[in-house]
């Protein structure tokens, strides 16, 4: 049954910030949001306007 086993430790603490969550999934959350890495677009690449929407 396993009721008494030693539980598989499991990464619950952000590298970026270093905050502590008590679930991996809340984690993996955590990192999307709040650490959300998006490249830059350069102004050479094709579809990149210095304008507004028009």
């Amino acid at each position: 049954m396993g009721l008494f086993k030693k539980k598989e430790k499991l990464e619950t603490k952000c590298k970026e910030c270093g905050i502590e969550l008590h679930d991996p999934v809340r984690l993996e959350r955590h990192m999307k949001k709040a650490h959300k890495h998006a490249p830059q677009r350069k102004s050479d690449e094709p579809g990149f306007t210095t304008g507004g929407m028009w």
